[in-house]
């Protein structure tokens, strides 16, 4: 059946259609055209559709323009926006952006499953109990644009989540989960690589959506609209991942610049070497970057630490903490003219999977967060980083031993 948002979605992309090109368009029968045209009549009632000779496009009030952001951002992520966008779920997220963290069942128990299913799925939300129910809303720009849409502007209690959690806390859950995933038979399951790489181009620009990151991958097909760049980033940085993430190869300056070199390919200069001259962060004067003389020295004492775990036994938190730290030094050397975020991210990956963890994304409701201490930061907090990504391997583990206890 088709939905409200599924025809003002295709209103928003494709403007001033008719009725029956938008039924197309959405891929339903002819049989679905009365449907969809009340559907239309009713957007056009709320101002947020206009119709000009029998065709229809998106108002060009801040409204419509609201909404039409919200239900985008879940089409290219890959997040049902039926299930997502609705006055309940806003009222939820208000609720935990104001307070901190929700405290008991605000609704009756199969809505309030209903709404966590959808936003701690996409890492939106993160459980800490499920008796009594704890619940906290992770900050970003999607959270509080759902809360606008519905009921205006909202204070927010942690703008960044790290200071509504408790570290000794989410370090003790890590260590439980971990052990638990390592315990389990992990033969037959796919990580999702796909989602990593899709998150991992999307923090840089890249304007492809999941589905087509997906059929790229899978079908070596590009879509005809977007730039081909972008579907050629995605093959580099896969082929560039699966030759050093999954192989036994060390973090070294050779395995690191040859990565480089795979998944930069699309670069019309400087992939595979080293930066011959200063850099800055576009958009963020706070990022501070060495001068290029300085780079052998810095880099021989990444290479030299990168391999070195103190202890023969290293719990769970220490080796988050430890790939944290090396993405994060990484990324501050940064040493390449570009790509530095995206091989920082590998590293911390391959670091990782070193020691028995499985690949780690970056659940799309964390990106603002991870942002906000990565490229977007006003000075670099070690100590808060290896926080997120420890609470970030944390979201992971809980969804992978989900799927790996129901599958097997």
């Amino acid at each position: 059946m088709v939905s409200r948002l599924d025809v003002f979605l295709t209103v928003g992309l494709y403007p001033e259609l008719s009725c029956a090109n938008i039924v197309k368009k959405i891929g339903k029968a002819q049989t679905s055209y009365n449907a969809t045209y009340n559907l239309l009549q009713e957007l056009k009632a709320d101002g947020l559709v206009v119709e000009k000779k029998e065709s229809f496009s998106a108002s060009k009030t801040k409204k419509a323009h609201m909404l039409l952001s919200l239900v985008y951002f879940c089409f290219k992520n890959g997040i049902d926006y039926n299930k997502v966008i609705s006055e309940k779920s806003a009222e939820f997220v208000k609720m935990g952006l104001e307070k901190g963290q929700i405290n008991g069942l605000p609704f009756d128990a199969k809505t309030v499953r209903r709404i966590v299913g959808q936003l701690s799925k996409n890492g939106f939300a993160v459980v800490e109990s499920r008796k009594p129910f704890l619940c906290k809303i992770v900050p970003s720009q999607f959270t509080q644009l759902l809360v606008e849409y519905f009921f205006g502007k909202t204070k927010v209690k942690c703008s960044l989540l790290l200071d509504c959690l408790d570290e000794r806390f989410v370090n003790s859950k890590l260590e439980k989960q971990f052990s638990l995933y390592k315990s389990l038979e992990k033969e037959k399951f796919a990580f999702d690589e796909i989602g990593f790489i899709y998150i991992s181009l999307s923090l840089e620009g890249n304007t492809l959506t999941l589905s087509e990151t997906e059929k790229i991958i899978k079908q070596n097909i590009a879509p005809a609209s977007k730039p081909f760049k972008d579907a050629q980033q995605v093959l580099d940085y896969k082929k560039g991942l699966d030759g050093f993430i999954f192989s036994s190869i060390a973090i070294t300056q050779e395995s690191i610049l040859e990565f480089h070199r795979t998944s930069m390919n699309s670069l019309a200069t400087g992939a595979g070497r080293f930066r011959t001259e200063n850099v800055r962060i576009k958009g963020n004067s706070n990022f501070k970057t060495p001068d290029w003389k300085e780079l052998p020295d810095l880099l021989k004492g990444f290479f030299k630490n990168a391999n070195i775990w103190e202890k023969k036994k290293v719990s769970a938190a220490e080796i988050v903490e430890k790939a944290a730290f090396l993405h994060n030094e990484f990324q501050r050397i940064h040493p390449f003219i570009d790509g530095n975020s995206r091989t920082s991210r590998a590293i911390f990956l391959k670091a990782l999977i070193q020691n028995n963890f499985p690949l780690i994304k970056i659940p799309v409701g964390f990106s603002d967060q991870y942002m906000k201490l990565t490229k977007l930061s006003e000075k670099r907090d070690d100590k808060k980083f290896a926080f997120l990504m420890k609470q970030i391997a944390l979201e992971n583990l809980k969804h992978i031993i989900k799927k790996l206890e129901y599958e097997f």
